[in-house]
Protein backbone atom coordinates (compact mmCIF):
# COMPACT_ATOMS: atom_id res chain seq x y z
CA UNK A 1 0.00 0.00 0.00
CA UNK A 2 3.28 2.77 0.80
CA UNK A 3 4.19 1.53 -2.34
CA UNK A 4 1.82 2.38 -4.39
CA UNK A 5 0.88 5.42 -2.19
CA UNK A 6 4.38 6.69 -2.94
CA UNK A 7 4.58 5.78 -6.84
CA UNK A 8 1.20 8.21 -7.24
CA UNK A 9 3.04 11.09 -5.66
CA UNK A 10 5.56 10.71 -7.63
CA UNK A 11 3.74 10.58 -10.60
CA UNK A 12 1.71 13.63 -9.62
CA UNK A 13 4.78 15.28 -9.04
CA UNK A 14 6.51 14.36 -12.22
CA UNK A 15 3.14 15.98 -13.85
CA UNK A 16 2.97 18.65 -12.28
CA UNK A 17 6.96 19.51 -13.34
CA UNK A 18 5.94 18.50 -16.67
CA UNK A 19 2.90 20.91 -16.65
CA UNK A 20 4.88 24.06 -15.75
CA UNK A 21 8.08 23.33 -18.03
CA UNK A 22 5.37 23.04 -20.71
CA UNK A 23 3.53 26.34 -19.90
CA UNK A 24 6.26 28.50 -19.02
CA UNK A 25 6.44 30.29 -22.61
CA UNK A 26 2.76 31.18 -22.66
CA UNK A 27 3.02 32.25 -18.43
CA UNK A 28 1.05 36.25 -18.35
CA UNK A 29 3.99 36.75 -15.47
CA UNK A 30 7.56 35.65 -15.11
CA UNK A 31 7.47 33.85 -11.92
CA UNK A 32 10.06 35.18 -9.28
CA UNK A 33 13.81 34.93 -10.64
CA UNK A 34 12.70 33.95 -14.48
CA UNK A 35 12.58 35.95 -17.67
CA UNK A 36 10.54 34.77 -20.71
CA UNK A 37 10.22 35.19 -24.18
CA UNK A 38 6.75 35.72 -25.70
CA UNK A 39 7.16 34.38 -29.05
CA UNK A 40 4.91 35.55 -32.25
CA UNK A 41 2.48 37.18 -30.39
CA UNK A 42 -0.44 38.94 -32.63
CA UNK A 43 -2.37 41.68 -33.07
CA UNK A 44 -5.11 42.95 -35.58
CA UNK A 45 -4.23 46.06 -36.95
CA UNK A 46 -6.95 47.78 -39.73
CA UNK A 47 -7.72 43.99 -39.92
CA UNK A 48 -4.40 42.30 -40.64
CA UNK A 49 -3.19 40.49 -38.50
CA UNK A 50 0.67 41.49 -36.95
CA UNK A 51 2.67 39.77 -34.85
CA UNK A 52 6.03 40.43 -32.31
CA UNK A 53 7.92 38.94 -29.58
CA UNK A 54 7.77 39.76 -26.35
CA UNK A 55 10.71 39.41 -23.64
CA UNK A 56 9.46 39.81 -20.05
CA UNK A 57 11.59 40.46 -16.90
CA UNK A 58 11.77 39.05 -13.29
CA UNK A 59 9.60 42.09 -12.28
CA UNK A 60 7.64 44.02 -15.45
CA UNK A 61 5.56 46.65 -13.24
CA UNK A 62 7.30 49.65 -13.69
CA UNK A 63 9.84 48.51 -15.84
CA UNK A 64 11.03 50.57 -19.26
CA UNK A 65 10.50 49.49 -22.37
CA UNK A 66 12.82 49.00 -25.61
CA UNK A 67 11.43 48.34 -29.38
CA UNK A 68 13.83 46.68 -31.35
CA UNK A 69 13.17 46.88 -35.09
CA UNK A 70 14.66 44.69 -37.85
CA UNK A 71 16.43 46.26 -41.31
CA UNK A 72 15.04 45.17 -44.64
CA UNK A 73 15.38 41.56 -46.00
CA UNK A 74 15.43 40.86 -42.20
CA UNK A 75 13.22 39.30 -39.35
CA UNK A 76 12.58 39.73 -35.83
CA UNK A 77 13.75 36.01 -35.02
CA UNK A 78 17.14 36.97 -36.99
CA UNK A 79 17.53 40.01 -35.54
CA UNK A 80 17.66 38.48 -31.89
CA UNK A 81 19.53 35.10 -33.29
CA UNK A 82 17.23 33.13 -33.43
CA UNK A 83 18.01 31.68 -36.41
CA UNK A 84 21.65 30.73 -35.05
CA UNK A 85 23.03 33.44 -37.29
CA UNK A 86 25.55 35.95 -36.02
CA UNK A 87 23.15 39.10 -34.09
CA UNK A 88 24.57 42.18 -32.40
CA UNK A 89 20.84 42.75 -31.23
CA UNK A 90 20.74 39.33 -29.16
CA UNK A 91 22.97 40.98 -26.30
CA UNK A 92 19.88 43.34 -25.64
CA UNK A 93 18.93 40.13 -23.89
CA UNK A 94 21.50 39.59 -21.66
CA UNK A 95 20.45 43.70 -21.17
CA UNK A 96 17.63 43.09 -20.43
CA UNK A 97 17.90 40.54 -17.51
CA UNK A 98 20.21 42.71 -15.63
CA UNK A 99 18.40 45.83 -16.20
CA UNK A 100 14.90 44.57 -15.71
CA UNK A 101 14.18 45.61 -19.40
CA UNK A 102 10.97 44.56 -21.54
CA UNK A 103 11.86 43.95 -24.82
CA UNK A 104 9.43 44.32 -27.85
CA UNK A 105 10.25 43.01 -31.00
CA UNK A 106 8.06 43.66 -34.17
CA UNK A 107 7.59 42.06 -37.55
CA UNK A 108 7.86 44.00 -40.76
CA UNK A 109 5.86 43.07 -43.92
CA UNK A 110 6.57 42.08 -47.39
CA UNK A 111 7.07 44.86 -49.82
CA UNK A 112 7.31 45.58 -53.31
CA UNK A 113 9.85 43.54 -53.79
CA UNK A 114 8.67 40.36 -51.39
CA UNK A 115 11.46 41.74 -48.70
CA UNK A 116 10.10 41.98 -45.07
CA UNK A 117 10.33 45.43 -43.88
CA UNK A 118 8.67 48.56 -42.44
CA UNK A 119 6.91 51.57 -44.16
CA UNK A 120 9.47 54.42 -43.30
CA UNK A 121 9.62 57.76 -44.07
CA UNK A 122 11.25 57.73 -47.61
CA UNK A 123 8.60 58.43 -50.05
CA UNK A 124 11.10 57.38 -52.92
CA UNK A 125 12.23 54.07 -51.71
CA UNK A 126 10.80 51.23 -54.10
CA UNK A 127 11.06 48.14 -51.97
CA UNK A 128 9.17 49.56 -48.52
CA UNK A 129 5.96 48.21 -47.69
CA UNK A 130 2.73 49.97 -47.76
CA UNK A 131 1.23 49.45 -44.30
CA UNK A 132 0.68 51.14 -41.23
CA UNK A 133 3.89 50.44 -39.24
CA UNK A 134 3.14 53.58 -37.40
CA UNK A 135 -0.62 52.22 -35.67
CA UNK A 136 1.00 48.54 -35.01
CA UNK A 137 3.69 49.28 -33.43
CA UNK A 138 2.45 52.50 -30.99
CA UNK A 139 -0.62 50.09 -30.23
CA UNK A 140 1.70 47.25 -29.17
CA UNK A 141 3.55 49.10 -26.65
CA UNK A 142 -0.39 50.17 -25.25
CA UNK A 143 -1.37 47.04 -25.16
CA UNK A 144 2.13 45.17 -23.32
CA UNK A 145 2.02 48.65 -21.03
CA UNK A 146 -1.53 48.11 -20.38
CA UNK A 147 -0.91 44.51 -19.37
CA UNK A 148 1.79 44.72 -17.48
CA UNK A 149 1.71 48.22 -15.51
CA UNK A 150 5.08 49.14 -17.25
CA UNK A 151 6.66 52.95 -16.96
CA UNK A 152 5.38 54.99 -19.99
CA UNK A 153 7.83 57.73 -19.40
CA UNK A 154 10.62 55.15 -20.61
CA UNK A 155 9.73 53.84 -23.44
CA UNK A 156 12.89 53.60 -26.51
CA UNK A 157 13.22 52.13 -29.59
CA UNK A 158 16.29 51.39 -31.94
CA UNK A 159 16.46 50.28 -35.18
CA UNK A 160 19.11 48.83 -38.07
CA UNK A 161 19.01 50.33 -42.09
CA UNK A 162 15.27 50.01 -42.64
CA UNK A 163 14.72 49.62 -38.69
CA UNK A 164 16.60 52.96 -38.03
CA UNK A 165 14.80 54.54 -40.40
CA UNK A 166 11.77 53.34 -38.68
CA UNK A 167 12.75 54.75 -35.22
CA UNK A 168 13.28 57.95 -37.29
CA UNK A 169 9.56 58.20 -38.47
CA UNK A 170 8.28 56.78 -34.89
CA UNK A 171 9.91 59.82 -33.23
CA UNK A 172 8.60 62.10 -36.28
CA UNK A 173 5.10 60.60 -35.49
CA UNK A 174 4.41 59.34 -32.06
CA UNK A 175 7.39 61.30 -30.35
CA UNK A 176 5.33 61.55 -27.33
CA UNK A 177 5.26 57.58 -26.93
CA UNK A 178 8.76 57.95 -26.69
CA UNK A 179 12.01 58.46 -24.00
CA UNK A 180 14.35 58.53 -26.98
CA UNK A 181 15.86 57.02 -29.97
CA UNK A 182 18.42 55.17 -31.79
CA UNK A 183 19.39 55.03 -35.49
CA UNK A 184 22.09 52.78 -36.71
CA UNK A 185 23.01 53.43 -40.46
CA UNK A 186 20.51 55.28 -41.26
CA UNK A 187 20.18 59.23 -42.32
CA UNK A 188 17.44 61.34 -42.64
CA UNK A 189 15.37 61.33 -45.71
CA UNK A 190 15.55 64.13 -48.56
CA UNK A 191 11.74 63.04 -50.04
CA UNK A 192 9.80 62.34 -46.84
CA UNK A 193 6.35 61.18 -46.49
CA UNK A 194 6.18 62.00 -43.28
CA UNK A 195 5.24 65.36 -41.24
CA UNK A 196 8.14 66.80 -38.64
CA UNK A 197 7.62 67.25 -35.11
CA UNK A 198 9.32 69.98 -33.37
CA UNK A 199 8.80 67.73 -30.20
CA UNK A 200 12.34 67.52 -28.67
CA UNK A 201 13.43 64.15 -28.36
CA UNK A 202 16.95 62.96 -27.70
CA UNK A 203 18.81 60.90 -29.96
CA UNK A 204 21.79 58.51 -30.81
CA UNK A 205 23.22 57.84 -34.61
CA UNK A 206 26.03 55.17 -35.25
CA UNK A 207 26.61 55.58 -38.81
CA UNK A 208 29.85 54.13 -41.14
CA UNK A 209 31.98 56.47 -42.79
CA UNK A 210 32.48 53.58 -45.32
CA UNK A 211 28.47 52.76 -46.07
CA UNK A 212 27.55 50.85 -49.35
CA UNK A 213 24.40 51.53 -49.17
CA UNK A 214 23.18 54.62 -46.96
CA UNK A 215 26.15 57.26 -48.21
CA UNK A 216 27.96 58.53 -45.22
CA UNK A 217 27.97 61.94 -47.65
CA UNK A 218 24.37 61.91 -48.57
CA UNK A 219 22.83 61.29 -51.75
CA UNK A 220 21.06 58.16 -53.53
CA UNK A 221 21.19 54.99 -51.62
CA UNK A 222 21.86 51.91 -52.85
CA UNK A 223 19.29 49.50 -54.40
CA UNK A 224 16.94 52.06 -55.53
CA UNK A 225 16.25 52.76 -51.56
CA UNK A 226 15.59 56.73 -51.89
CA UNK A 227 18.12 60.22 -51.34
CA UNK A 228 19.17 60.84 -47.60
CA UNK A 229 20.59 63.90 -46.34
CA UNK A 230 24.26 63.08 -45.00
CA UNK A 231 25.33 61.94 -41.74
CA UNK A 232 26.61 65.39 -40.72
CA UNK A 233 22.84 67.06 -42.11
CA UNK A 234 20.72 64.31 -39.96
CA UNK A 235 22.90 65.19 -36.88
CA UNK A 236 22.32 68.98 -37.56
CA UNK A 237 18.58 68.62 -37.86
CA UNK A 238 17.90 66.71 -34.94
CA UNK A 239 20.40 69.17 -32.69
CA UNK A 240 18.23 72.38 -33.90
CA UNK A 241 15.50 70.63 -33.41
CA UNK A 242 16.54 69.58 -30.07
CA UNK A 243 17.91 73.25 -29.36
CA UNK A 244 21.49 71.59 -27.82
CA UNK A 245 24.52 72.90 -28.00
CA UNK A 246 26.05 73.27 -31.65
CA UNK A 247 29.56 72.19 -30.25
CA UNK A 248 29.99 69.01 -29.38
CA UNK A 249 32.31 67.51 -26.89
CA UNK A 250 33.77 64.35 -29.05
CA UNK A 251 36.12 61.45 -27.86
CA UNK A 252 38.11 59.37 -29.73
CA UNK A 253 36.81 55.83 -28.47
CA UNK A 254 39.98 53.58 -27.80
CA UNK A 255 40.82 51.10 -30.74
CA UNK A 256 40.42 48.06 -28.84
CA UNK A 257 39.58 45.48 -31.92
CA UNK A 258 42.58 46.51 -34.75
CA UNK A 259 41.50 44.01 -37.23
CA UNK A 260 38.55 45.89 -38.26
CA UNK A 261 40.54 48.74 -40.08
CA UNK A 262 37.94 51.40 -38.24
CA UNK A 263 37.89 53.69 -35.31
CA UNK A 264 34.69 55.41 -33.05
CA UNK A 265 34.80 59.24 -32.47
CA UNK A 266 32.11 60.11 -30.34
CA UNK A 267 30.07 63.38 -30.26
CA UNK A 268 27.57 64.88 -27.77
CA UNK A 269 25.27 67.50 -28.35
CA UNK A 270 24.25 68.49 -24.80
CA UNK A 271 22.00 70.70 -22.88
CA UNK A 272 19.08 70.65 -24.77
CA UNK A 273 14.77 71.64 -24.25
CA UNK A 274 13.83 68.69 -21.77
CA UNK A 275 17.24 68.21 -21.11
CA UNK A 276 17.44 66.08 -24.52
CA UNK A 277 20.95 65.35 -26.16
CA UNK A 278 21.94 63.91 -29.65
CA UNK A 279 24.68 61.96 -29.18
CA UNK A 280 26.48 60.51 -32.55
CA UNK A 281 28.95 57.61 -32.90
CA UNK A 282 30.96 58.38 -36.16
CA UNK A 283 32.53 54.89 -37.48
CA UNK A 284 35.39 55.83 -39.32
CA UNK A 285 36.23 53.61 -42.02
CA UNK A 286 32.95 51.89 -40.82
CA UNK A 287 30.61 49.94 -43.17
CA UNK A 288 27.05 49.69 -43.11
CA UNK A 289 26.61 47.04 -39.75
CA UNK A 290 26.13 47.55 -36.25
CA UNK A 291 29.71 47.70 -34.32
CA UNK A 292 29.91 44.72 -32.31
CA UNK A 293 32.30 42.78 -30.03
CA UNK A 294 30.87 39.50 -29.45
CA UNK A 295 28.90 39.15 -32.61
CA UNK A 296 31.11 39.88 -35.73
CA UNK A 297 29.66 38.89 -38.99
CA UNK A 298 31.38 36.60 -41.31
CA UNK A 299 33.34 37.48 -44.76
CA UNK A 300 30.66 36.98 -46.96
CA UNK A 301 28.51 39.19 -44.87
CA UNK A 302 31.61 41.76 -45.02
CA UNK A 303 31.51 41.54 -48.72
CA UNK A 304 28.19 43.24 -49.29
CA UNK A 305 28.14 45.95 -45.99
CA UNK A 306 31.97 46.43 -45.74
CA UNK A 307 33.85 46.70 -42.14
CA UNK A 308 32.35 45.76 -39.10
CA UNK A 309 33.47 47.41 -36.34
CA UNK A 310 34.51 45.52 -32.58
CA UNK A 311 35.37 48.28 -30.18
CA UNK A 312 32.56 49.14 -29.22
CA UNK A 313 29.05 46.64 -28.04
CA UNK A 314 26.35 48.76 -30.37
CA UNK A 315 23.31 47.57 -27.78
CA UNK A 316 25.63 48.41 -24.57
CA UNK A 317 26.26 51.72 -25.86
CA UNK A 318 22.36 52.58 -27.11
CA UNK A 319 21.09 51.70 -23.23
CA UNK A 320 23.74 53.51 -21.45
CA UNK A 321 22.27 56.44 -23.57
CA UNK A 322 18.49 55.23 -23.06
CA UNK A 323 19.42 54.34 -19.39
CA UNK A 324 19.96 58.06 -18.88
CA UNK A 325 16.48 59.49 -20.20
Amino acid sequence: MKIVVMKNILFYLAFIAIAVACNKEDDANPLPGEQVWHKSNTIDISGSSRNYHVYLPQNTSNAPMVVLLHGNRSSNDELLGFTNAKAPYKIWETIAAQENIILIVPNGTNGPSGHRGWNDCRSDSEGNPDANDVLFIKSVIDFVSNEHNTDDSRVFVVGTSNGGHMAMRLAQEIPEKLSAFASIVASNPINTQCTNSTLPISALFMNGTEDPINPYEGGEMSGNRGEVFSAQETIDYWVNRNQTDTTPTVIDLADAYTSDNCTVKKHTYSNGLNNTEVVFYEVVGGGHTEPSISERYGNFFKAIVKEQNGDIEMANEVWDFFKAK
